[in-house]
């Protein structure tokens, strides 16, 4: 293994492990100390990676961001919506599978940014700069593009759909910090999946069309 392949496996180890421990102790109450020793190194080689603490938690947040920006453009939403223009086909344009070989790791960091979004600014930002906003560009894509299909009417209020959607991340996680459900990743994306099906449903049966009805 050459010494760059090195560096980027031990990169990883970190990233998973801190993914692990600030799911598990939160984010401020997990020590560099602590982090160091779950990857078998000291304090100052994990700083030769990593900077900071916050460093660590801002690559996850890149991770989880660029994974999922590039999951939804790598769709073929005209496709999927052109042969399932329902809320089943929206559903499928949104879904993210995570690959198996990280798929813990991405349930990890979600579950970090549900518990630290409203007590720590580098996940808020993230969060608002990057999650919903992008929540709110997918949706406007694919509203966009039922329209085209004449599914959708061009009188449906786009911009009340879009944020309508995107807000249910921010409500779920509310419900969630307050201890109303399961407070874990798995149920929170059959949870999320659950509010989408009935916003979308709703928006269908007010605007959808003539033509998406035969």
């Amino acid at each position: 293994m050459s010494l760059g392949q090195n560096e980027t496996t031990t990169k990883q180890r970190i990233l998973s492990n801190a993914a692990n421990l600030f799911a598990e102790k939160g984010f401020t109450e997990t020590s560099i100390r602590e982090l160091a020793e779950a990857v078998s190194l000291n304090s100052a080689s994990l700083y030769h990676h990593f900077p900071s603490k916050n460093a660590i938690l801002e690559h996850m947040l890149e991770d989880y961001i660029t994974f999922n920006n590039g999951t939804f453009k790598e769709k073929n939403i005209s496709g999927i919506l052109k042969d399932n223009p329902t809320t089943d086909g929206v559903l499928a344009c949104l879904q993210t599978s995570f690959p198996p070989d990280r798929a813990q790791y991405y349930f990890k960091v979600l579950h970090v940014m549900l518990q630290e979004q409203f007590r720590n600014p580098i996940v808020r930002t993230y969060m608002a700069n990057h999650i919903v906003l992008r929540s709110e560009r997918n949706m406007n894509t694919i509203i966009d593009e039922l329209q085209e299909l004449g599914v959708i009417r061009r009188d449906a209020d786009r911009d009340y759909w879009t944020k309508a959607t995107s807000s249910l991340f921010h409500s779920f996680a509310t419900r969630m910090m307050l201890g109303i459900g399961d407070n874990t990743p798995e149920f929170s994306g059959k949870g999320m999946i659950g509010m989408l099906r009935e916003t979308l449903n709703i928006m269908f049966e007010k605007y959808g069309t003539k033509e998406a009805e035969s």
